[in-house]
């Protein structure tokens, strides 16, 4: 084996090795994207519900009733 077809061998290892380590860097970042998705609805979803309880913790007893009693299928 010369010392071309060598270093020809050691730079095709070296492109695989680049190639594999930029590969799982796009696969971080997508997890890493994903989570920051789902995270930013669970934030929406709270701020929601939060809304919701202190809309109903504002409300008598009765109006909580009626409220209910308006979800029920007819």
């Amino acid at each position: 084996m010369t010392w071309v077809s060598l270093a020809l061998t050691l730079l095709q290892i070296v492109n695989k090795i680049m190639s594999w380590a930029n590969a799982r860097e796009l696969i971080s970042q997508g997890y890493d994207k994903a989570i920051a998705e789902v995270s930013q609805s669970i934030l929406a979803k709270t701020a929601a519900g939060k809304a919701i309880l202190e809309k109903v913790n504002r409300m008598s007893d009765e109006e909580v009733d009626a409220a209910l009693r308006g979800l029920e299928p007819k």
